[in-house]
């Protein structure tokens, strides 16, 4: 698929895409109204590095885990106040190494307020640095007490050597005792005095002082959910395009045929009302139409196709019973007698012969002269209303009418008709619920298949296009009727010829006849 092609599977599926999007945007709309924001706080504590605690005799137990311990959270709850709870303070609460160095704890406290956030992380960390301090000042003074003992022990040591010495009877054991003592009341003396200089283990680095929102924020859940409905509805429009069996594109119908389109008619649907309106074909009251215009496009791509033949001799028929072949059959016919070429028209549909209703003999004299003279015994054209324009209506069998069709009679016809006229335009029913255009088309230059943009199955344009060329029918092309891809100018609209205008005025007073007997019919 191409670029190209992409986008215009895009726009023909548009509004699905747009469903799409709308519904992935309520689906955020919904997944925030129901989202708890979720804002965390981060303060930072200071640790009096494990060596300088190690020299001062002092042992902690430093673990973050200990942030969400009883002893921690209770603290911060009290200080909290407002009911706050323990339990919920350490659900709440995350504690870490930074970075994981060993002498900075991260306390996280998260909620779905940024403040409350902030306020808890700051007690947590607070009552964290409170429990560190409680057991350092126990082991400080648990120090101190083993001094005091070992003072006394080593007083008492004292006496006991003085009193061997002036007995001049030293004991060797007693002053090694002595010496001993001595050197752990200076080592403690020593680690006492390093600890009172500390003071404190731990210290508030950086207390917490805004909250970050770890929820994904609105902006980003819509902008995701514009990318994710976007995506779908361009996935939904490429499945649909997949899956869809209609004709869809002028280059959809190229292919499926394998020839080229002739024409693409626009303003189908306004030129049907005008027609049930006036009872005149769109092309024969001279007035510029999209869709006459379109249909002149169509005899001008039809006559380069067969250029160089005495007589033309083509056949109107369709991929499916939408397709308004008989319609376009009845104009293109007029289109050609308008610019002054011979024609006669055929209806090929011998089970519902359309195109009678649609060029109806005239009654008496037609008004015109063109010469023409086409005696054919019981099969001559009679006279219409438009100049240069004669009908042959659909002929009478017993037979089956493809077993009619494929008769020498039937071929004899065309051959004569082919040889006293410029153009013959044979209306022939679908190409896949009868055999009679592929029997027809034998005979003609040529065969102008129409389909419906949106209605006709590319399948039913594939077996037609099969089996005019198994027939060796020549299919000149495919004439497509449906909604316009581009808008024609509005002149078209309004933009009048001037020349001929009696039969134009003549067309028009019809028209208003035949309304002023309808109105005056009760």
């Amino acid at each position: 698929m191409t670029l190209q092609e992409l986008f215009r599977t895009i726009w023909f599926s548009r509004w699905l895409v747009l469903v799409a999007v709308a519904a992935t945007i309520v689906g955020a709309w919904w997944y925030l109204e129901r989202q708890v924001p979720v804002h965390v706080a981060t303060a930072t504590v200071q640790l009096v590095d494990a060596e300088t605690l190690t020299a001062a005799g002092v042992r902690l137990d430093t673990d973050p885990s200990l942030t969400t311990s009883p002893a921690v959270t209770a603290v911060a709850a009290q200080a909290l106040g407002q009911g706050a709870r323990a339990d919920d303070l350490a659900r709440h609460v995350t504690g870490g190494y930074l970075r994981d160095i060993a002498d900075r704890v991260t306390v996280d406290a998260s909620s779905s307020s940024a403040t409350d956030s902030v306020e808890i992380a700051n007690a947590v960390a607070g009552a964290y640095v409170a429990a560190l301090q409680a057991q350092f000042d126990s082991g400080v003074a648990s120090m101190q007490e083993r001094l005091a003992v070992l003072g006394e022990s080593i007083a008492q040591r004292q006496a006991a050597v003085n009193a061997t010495r002036a007995a001049e009877a030293a004991d060797g054991l007693i002053e090694a005792q002595y010496a001993a003592s001595m050197d752990q009341y200076q080592t403690l003396a020593a680690q006492v005095s390093q600890a009172q200089l500390i003071a404190a283990p731990s210290s508030i680095r950086q207390n917490a002082v805004t909250a970050r929102l770890t929820s994904l924020p609105p902006s980003l859940i819509y902008l995701v959910a514009l990318l994710g409905g976007l995506l779908l509805g361009i996935g939904l429009a490429i499945a649909r395009r997949t899956l869809d069996t209609k004709l869809r594109t002028v280059g959809g119908a190229r292919r499926a045929s394998g020839s080229p389109v002739l024409a693409r008619l626009t303003g189908t649907q306004a030129a049907h009302r005008e027609h049930a309106r006036s009872g005149d074909l769109p092309v024969a009251i001279r007035t510029a139409t999209p869709y006459t215009q379109s249909v002149r496009e169509l005899r001008t791509a039809v006559q380069a196709a067969v250029e160089g033949s005495p007589g033309m001799v083509i056949v109107v028929t369709a991929a499916d019973l939408d397709a308004p072949r008989s319609f376009i059959a009845a104009n293109l016919a007029a289109s050609w007698a308008l610019s002054g070429r011979s024609v006669v028209a055929l209806s090929g549909d011998l089970r519902q012969p359309r195109l009678n209703a649609l060029l109806p003999a005239a009654e008496g004299d037609a008004g015109w002269r063109d010469g023409m003279e086409v005696d054919l015994g019981d099969h001559s054209p009679e006279p219409t209303h438009i100049p240069h324009l004669r009908v042959l209506p659909a002929l009478r069998t017993e037979l089956d009418p493809a077993d009619f069709l494929a008769s020498d009679i039937v071929r004899d016809l065309v051959e004569q008709l082919r040889a006293s006229v410029d153009v013959v335009i044979i209306d022939a029913p679908p190409m896949l619920v009868a055999a009679d255009a592929t029997i027809i088309g034998a005979y003609a230059d040529g065969v102008v298949l129409a389909a419906t943009i949106g209605r006709t199955e590319i399948a039913a344009i594939e077996e037609s296009a099969d089996r005019l060329r198994a027939a060796n029918a020549r299919l000149l092309g495919v004439v497509l009727e449906g909604p316009a891809g581009s808008r024609r100018s509005d002149y078209t609209a309004t933009y009048r010829f001037t020349g001929d205008t009696a039969f134009a005025d003549a067309a028009r007073e019809r028209g208003r006849a035949r309304d002023a007997v309808l109105l005056d019919t009760p």
